[in-house]
């Protein structure tokens, strides 16, 4: 965890009184989900600081099971795994939960059928 020296966020607080809104703002969080159709596992990981770090934690979990790894990140928002019951699959992300299960449901369905999302996974800062 970063931390903040108190006296530099006064100090310009007071010079550039406009940037105080912007200082109170949480910085992007980004997160993946990787799945091995071969193996049937996944990895995972959210809040992560930048897009490569979110793959490379994803993945690196997804390859202790399977080499066919194939991954979708997200930033500020929720990553959502379906399966169907021929083994197909599709990952997507959306705002909220809800719009990216939908959205890998749909993705899912058109390679395969009867498809339920396995698991959603959502950034800290999604509202």
């Amino acid at each position: 965890m970063k931390t903040v020296n108190k006296y530099l966020i006064a100090a310009t607080v007071a010079f550039f009184p406009f940037a105080a809104p912007m200082a109170a703002s949480a910085a992007d969080q980004f997160g993946a989900i990787a799945y091995s159709q071969q193996s049937q596992h996944y990895g995972w990981s959210v809040n992560m600081n930048s897009q490569n770090e979110a793959e490379n934690a994803a993945m690196n979990q997804c390859y202790n099971y399977g080499s066919d790894c194939k991954d979708i990140w997200f930033s500020n928002a929720c990553g959502a795994l379906a399966i169907g019951s021929d083994g197909g699959w599709g990952m997507n992300w959306g705002e909220n939960s809800t719009q990216a299960e939908n959205k890998a449901i749909a993705q899912c369905n058109n390679v395969s059928k009867d498809c339920k999302v396995e698991f959603t996974k959502c950034t800290d800062n999604v509202h």
